[in-house]
């Protein structure tokens, strides 16, 4: 098939209620629209199957929340299985799956080092890797913004660091409590403020992130072994911050601008020791390391990916 046949793109879920994957909805509905498809984000609501049309590309996921209780049988799934259209799902179950045609849709997985232990998989770029076995594409979120809307870089002298998201954790322990105690711990050292904010709109993330003295975006110990790559760095390099993380497969993608640290006070300690010169000529190198780092790219990926069918 060729991306001529893809005639819409349609988002199912997450339009009016609540869950962290919304915010990776609401990204690809934004920029599906600013790549000039004809784009529709369509709640989970059976009454919402009249509106898909052959030749859709459906975008959707099967979180979890106290909005979106768990589905433990096919019945409870409101998405339409029609061999018409084409489907990109993410953590589906199996009692779902196991009703579409198998040349309609590829699973979509966040980007781990899992990629590393699967035979003969195809690798895309530094993230991006596709099973043709399994049909599944694996890949970073990325930036909700495209290239050319990336900000300019900014050094901020403020004595504050906004963090703009969650600090849990579970009973499994994969949380970033304990790190985040630590962050703001090596912040006091250097009589920087920590403050936590959420449920802000784009906007405000983007002028919260900017405001910053730094943005460091740093994940639990359970990310750093899988090494999941938080969308928040890709995010905060494309808002103007430098990328600060102690993911360490983001070297893979950063290089030389990749700041270094082996705990989390030394990955605040170096960052704060950059001359204003060195901080924003590491933003700009940064900014040029993730163009393919988008939602543009996401989207090319997945239509790349059900070509392949």
């Amino acid at each position: 098939m060729t991306n001529k046949e893809i005639k819409r793109i349609v988002i199912w879920g997450l339009k009016t209620r609540y869950h962290t994957h919304r915010h990776i909805h609401q990204a690809f509905y934004k920029n599906a629209k600013k790549l000039g498809y004809i784009a529709l984000w369509l709640e989970d609501e059976k009454k919402n199957q009249k509106y898909i049309e052959p030749g859709d590309l459906i975008i959707s996921a099967d979180p979890i929340g106290k909005m979106v209780p768990e589905k433990f049988t096919f019945e409870e799934y409101n998405l339409p299985v029609r061999d018409d259209v084409f489907y990109c799902l993410h953590h589906f179950k199996e009692i779902f799956l196991n009703k579409l045609p198998k040349q309609n849709y590829i699973n979509l997985v966040a980007y781990t080092n899992v990629v590393n232990e699967i035979l003969d998989i195809e690798k895309w770029g530094p993230a991006t890797y596709f099973d043709n076995k399994t049909k599944t594409l694996y890949q970073p979120w990325g930036t909700d913004l495209l290239v050319e809307e990336f900000k300019k870089p900014k050094y901020s002298k403020s004595k504050f660091v906004f963090w703009i998201g969650s600090i849990w954790n579970d009973n499994l322990n994969r949380g970033n409590i304990h790190e985040i105690q630590k962050l703001k711990e090596s912040l006091g050292k250097h009589d920087l403020y920590f403050i936590n904010l959420r449920f802000i709109p784009d906007i405000l993330n983007i002028f919260f992130t900017r405001l910053s003295r730094i943005a460091p975006a740093i994940s639990g110990r359970f990310q750093t072994e899988i090494q999941y790559l938080p969308c928040r760095v890709f995010k905060n390099i494309s808002y103007g911050q430098l990328g600060i993380t102690n993911i360490i497969k983001f070297k893979d993608i950063l290089g030389e601008s990749f700041i270094e640290g082996i705990t989390i006070e030394e990955l605040v300690s170096n960052s704060l020791k950059l001359s204003k010169e060195e901080y924003l000529e590491k933003v700009t190198t940064q900014q040029e390391k993730i163009i393919n780092f988008t939602y543009k790219n996401s989207i090319n990926n997945i239509i790349k990916a059900i070509e392949k069918l």
